[in-house]
């Protein structure tokens, strides 16, 4: 186990006192660390789950370009991000 320092506004704080008097965490440590597993759980489904959306119904060209300019990354990281970065052998396709 390793220990950090945090910082959180106080409404947070509150609600992590408030989830321990209750009983429903056994310290402010333990609720947040149960906030960041579930967050991390919660991201994994997410990609998991967009991905299996890709597989099924692939992504125009025209989106995949859009997205690349709005989040300011090339074309190559979005279709990274989509599981269509590589061919299917695992190879780059030849240039």
């Amino acid at each position: 186990m390793r220990r950090i320092t945090i910082s959180l506004d106080d409404d947070l704080a509150r609600l992590a006192e408030a989830e321990v008097r209750a009983g429903r965490a056994p310290s402010v440590s333990a609720w947040i660390a149960s906030a960041v597993r579930a967050k991390a759980r919660a991201r994994e489904e997410l990609i998991a789950e967009l991905l299996e959306m890709e597989q099924r119904d692939p992504t125009p060209p025209e989106i995949i370009d859009s997205t690349a300019r709005v989040l300011r990354v090339p074309r190559s990281a979005v279709l990274k991000a989509l599981g269509r970065g590589r061919s299917r052998s695992g190879r780059r396709r030849a240039a």
